[in-house]
């Protein structure tokens, strides 16, 4: 008896490339709607408002107070790296609020059940921080180009509009690496006022451990919280290997943890 074996067609691959556009696509569109709505957890608190407006209040002020009483060589670049200054460390809070927060307030496990994808959620979280920091030091150089029209009528003094973009840019820069300092230690510790008491109050206490010696301000320039001075020829203490180190510090190691203990612990 001859028994006849039908063969079967090998499965078509363009509908398995199909699924996994679509695949990508919702996990685009999902990634999305995670920042959308981190985002809007910035601004529907009683905080964020706030912090929101005396950040723009303290940059205006900030730069103004130059603006007044302007000095040989002040220029637009230095009142808008005036302004960004008390823009980047309120930015720095809201992140740390973003995150730890949820912690304190036990609202965390209401999150994670609505978007399980835990590693997501970090990676939503840290988008949004990182744009609340663009935004920022955005809003302080309109304060600042506002100030620079307001002061004349005041003074008396023009001042020129010119600024030195690299380091504007290391200005813009450090901001953005403040916050993601304030989000990385606030994953990790889950705690609210310990990161933004000991980002606060380092710089301070760095510089006057670097005040030492020229030992000590070298040692001091690995673990500073505004690194991309290094950057800068002028202002280099012991060059680009300092942000290197200072971004394991600061954001590497604890965001590491952080993201370790949130994807491991039951909430």
């Amino acid at each position: 008896m001859t028994v006849h074996t039908a063969s079967v067609p090998a499965p078509a691959a363009a509908p398995v490339r199909a699924a996994r556009v679509a695949s990508n696509e919702t996990s685009g569109r999902a990634l999305a709607r995670a920042v959308a709505v981190e985002t809007r957890k910035l601004v529907n608190t009683r905080t964020g408002p706030v912090l929101i407006a005396a950040a723009a209040l303290l940059s205006g002020a900030f730069a103004g107070g130059r603006a007044l009483f302007p000095t040989t060589g002040t220029d637009f670049g230095h009142l808008a790296s005036m302004a960004v200054v008390p823009a980047s460390m309120i930015s720095m809070v809201l992140a740390v609020l973003l995150v730890a927060g949820e912690f304190s307030a036990r609202t965390a496990s209401v999150t994670l059940t609505l978007d399980p994808r835990r590693g997501r959620l970090v990676l939503a979280k840290s988008l949004t921080v990182l744009g609340l920091s663009v935004v920022a030091t955005t809003l302080a150089v309109v304060a600042a180009a506002l100030v620079m029209v307001v002061a004349p009528l005041i003074t008396g003094v023009t001042l020129a509009w010119t600024f030195d973009v690299a380091s504007l840019a290391v200005v813009a820069g450090n901001g953005a690496f403040l916050v993601l300092a304030g989000f990385a230690w606030a994953l990790a510790l889950r705690n609210a006022a310990a990161p933004i008491a000991f980002l606060l109050v380092w710089p301070t206490v760095a510089m006057l451990i670097g005040s030492i010696s020229d030992t000590a301000a070298r040692a001091m320039a690995f673990v500073a919280v505004d690194p991309l001075y290094e950057l800068l020829p002028d202002a280099a203490v012991v060059g680009p290997l300092a942000v290197v180190v200072a971004a394991m510090v600061w954001i590497v190691a604890p965001g590491t943890v952080g993201t370790l203990r949130l994807l491991r612990d039951d909430l």
